[in-house]
């Protein structure tokens, strides 16, 4: 009886990276990889992509597009960004399995098999990260917004003019997010946000 492979392509941004995951994987012998593909259909003609942060939102993106019953490669993503937000986004578009650098290769290679089959998996440090952020009570979208404008040095005065509400407004929805991140100041609520890699919003960053 033949052994079933799963097929694997390797994309990722950093040459050394990805040739060491390339190894890792070529080793097994349940798992046969590429890592020169041509064009989106050529990557998505496979089991699972494994592959860094951004091609993975990219993978993710070609894969939400395809008709309903296509037959489409899972999505591990070995990456060393701990974000919370990045974390979340990338499991929330679909990513099955969420890996740091420094993942072992019997980690790896574990992670490919079980994801093949449907499963999901995550690092022991992003696992925690995700059940300490469930014992803190979410930021609002607009609370989101006022924190990522702070976080970009603005004051309250400029904060309002962006979002378009009073200082007032904009006191409050800073006072609520006090209260949830359990801090006192602008500063602490900062590094608060530093910590959990709080998803600054995309919409307003960059448009100061």
């Amino acid at each position: 009886m033949s052994l079933q492979r799963t097929s694997v392509v390797v994309v990722h941004d950093n040459f050394v990276i990805r040739a060491g995951l390339t190894s890792t994987l070529a080793a097994c012998d349940d798992i046969t990889v590429r890592t020169q593909v041509t064009g989106d259909a050529a990557l998505l003609s496979c089991d699972v992509v494994v592959t860094d942060l951004d091609s993975g939102m990219h993978v993710l993106n070609l894969v939400r597009k395809l008709p309903v019953g296509t037959r489409c490669p899972r999505v591990v993503i070995v990456t060393g960004s701990e974000r919370e937000w990045q974390i979340r986004q990338a499991l929330a578009q679909g990513a099955a399995a969420y890996l740091l650098l420094g993942t072992t290769g019997e980690e790896l290679a574990a992670a490919v098999r079980s994801v093949s089959r449907g499963g999901y998996r995550l690092s022991d440090s992003v696992s925690a990260k995700l059940a300490q952020s469930l014992t803190v009570e979410a930021l609002t979208a607009r609370q989101e917004d006022v924190l990522a404008l702070l976080t970009d040095g603005l004051c309250n005065k400029r904060i309002a003019q962006r979002l378009g509400v009073s200082v007032g407004t904009v006191k409050t929805h800073l006072r609520s997010a006090f209260e949830r991140l359990q801090v006192r100041s602008r500063t602490e609520a900062i590094a608060a946000a530093g910590r959990r890699g709080i998803l600054p919003r995309a919409s307003l960053r960059g448009e100061v």
